[in-house]
């Protein structure tokens, strides 16, 4: 055994408890804010895969100079009667102009959002944006509300596609930014 020699010091368990004590509270105090640093991380990737599917259709249609459709779909296949975004969406070639999937018209791209706690909720009536071989999209303004739970309302942000097939980003009303935190919540349940 070795004798202490002077001048050496050591940790003892109180100095090393009252140390784990601290940052046990430093970590508790910077969870959330973590959270909402992931939360509005993910958000961002979400509506960023978005936009690019929504300019890939836009681009698509030109290209093709056809009919080029982007909607929301549950199975990857067809579009799905709903609102909701973030389950999935499909593009497609509208050959036959009725913003339909059908079995002849080729499916060109499937994108969906991984991340637990995100929503993507269009503006009611829209359930489809169709772009057509001018690049220009049908009806009026299409408005897609992304947020996630983490940051709430003040988080929430806006794709929105005007009628020159045009995309841009918006602040969410405080009406749109509830309804997709509705759909956030109710998501990951």
């Amino acid at each position: 055994m070795h004798a202490a020699t002077p001048g050496a010091r050591g940790f003892t368990l109180i100095e090393l408890l009252m140390v784990l004590a601290i940052v046990a509270v430093l970590t508790t105090i910077a969870a959330p804010a973590f959270g909402i640093i992931i939360g509005r991380s993910q958000a961002r990737s979400a509506r960023n895969v978005l936009e690019t599917s929504l300019n890939q259709a836009r681009i698509t249609a030109v290209n093709r100079g056809g009919h080029v459709v982007i909607c929301p779909s549950l199975n990857g296949e067809r579009c799905a009667r709903a609102t909701a975004w973030h389950p999935g969406w499909i593009l497609f070639a509208d050959l036959d102009r009725d913003r339909s999937r059908s079995a002849d018209e080729p499916l060109l791209a499937v994108a969906q959002v991984r991340a637990a706690g995100v929503a993507i909720i269009a503006s009611s009536g829209r359930l489809a944006i169709d772009y057509r071989p001018d690049g220009s999209a049908s009806g009026t303004n299409a408005t897609l509300t992304v947020c996630d739970r983490h940051s709430g309302a003040n988080g929430a942000s806006t794709l929105v596609v005007s009628p020159s097939g045009r995309v841009r980003h918006g602040v969410a009303t405080p009406a749109a930014a509830s309804a997709c935190l509705a759909a956030a919540a109710t998501a990951e349940a």
